[in-house]
């Protein structure tokens, strides 16, 4: 690395007016949060042509990683979409789609004639269902902070796709059991904890079963299928292992060699790094996963 990169560099670290700049722009990162919301969506429906956030349903449980192609990936999410649209039986009452995301079910919905709802807390995805899906209803909110009285007994069904997850339960269910008509149904598909290696994503498993029984909830309809998207999980860890982890060291090394001063100066920090990449990496492993975590579809109504 010559000397006309690294002085730039460690210039705007040491010279007053630029340590000013890096500290100010530092503190204000949550300022810059939703550009890079913004940017990250663009790249998503670049990336992921369906407006699908999940990962995705494989009738091949075996299919190996290798084998896996972007249309692959494509043809999975939509099928994960339609294994949820198809446990809909009724057509004539609308439904509430919570995180609805980018719009994939919307899409798959409208073309069943289905009259959808949406409802998403993130500005940018609201803005993509606006310009992208015309004519739904939009309510840009937290599903805690909805307005239940105002959509009393509206919903025939009401469909949560991995964004269980994201709400508290003690507030939700009481909304969803006000919003569901008389014999509506509630679709679940998320992921759930059932290990001790978890993470702090996702329900436990038998925590949500009590909360269910305490708020006249049932489960009447139960699919394990996490099998179906381990061919995801499979393939991204391919992708961080195979991939990711040679190309880091590869730079390391690089910069070690044409930039030891540097590389000296980064060595304190890349201890951090690793513990940070082997965090985000052991989400991906599939056998800590599998281990830890059931995929479940689920049809839920009041006892």
């Amino acid at each position: 690395m010559s000397k006309k990169i690294i002085f730039p560099v460690l210039k705007r670290f040491f010279y007053p007016q630029h340590l000013f700049q890096v500290i100010k722009l530092q503190l204000g990162r949550k300022k810059q949060k939703r550009a890079f919301d913004d940017a990250q969506l663009k790249l998503f429906s670049k990336l992921l042509p369906g407006d699908f956030l999940h990962y995705g349903y494989f009738e091949d449980t075996q299919t190996k990683p290798e084998d896996i192609s972007l249309n692959d990936i494509y043809r999975a999410q939509e099928n994960y979409g339609w294994q949820i649209v198809n446990l809909i039986d009724d057509y004539e009452q609308p439904v509430l789609d919570i995180g609805c995301g980018m719009g994939g079910l919307i899409a798959l919905m409208q073309k069943k004639g289905i009259k959808v709802t949406a409802l998403t807390p993130d500005k940018n995805q609201a803005k993509h269902i606006r310009e992208k899906y015309l004519g739904v209803e939009l309510l840009e909110c937290r599903f805690e902070d909805m307005k239940a009285d105002d959509f009393f007994s509206s919903f025939g069904t009401v469909i949560t796709s991995e964004s269980l997850q994201y709400l508290k339960l003690d507030q939700s269910l009481p909304i969803i059991d006000k919003i569901l008509q008389k014999n509506g149904k509630w679709i679940v598909c998320d992921y759930f904890k059932t290990g001790a290696r978890g993470g702090k994503s996702g329900h436990n498993w038998e925590i949500f079963a009590d909360k269910l029984a305490k708020y006249g909830f049932e489960i009447t309809s139960e699919r394990d299928i996490t099998p179906h998207i381990m061919p995801t999980i499979r393939y991204v860890d391919m992708l961080s292992t195979k991939i990711g982890l040679p190309v880091k060291d590869f730079v390391l090394e690089k910069l070690k060699v044409k930039a030891p001063g540097l590389y000296y100066a980064l060595q304190g920090a890349l201890p951090e790094i690793d513990a940070k990449i082997k965090k985000n990496t052991d989400k991906t492993d599939p056998y800590i996963f599998a281990a830890n975590k059931r995929y479940m579809l689920l049809v839920i109504e009041r006892k």
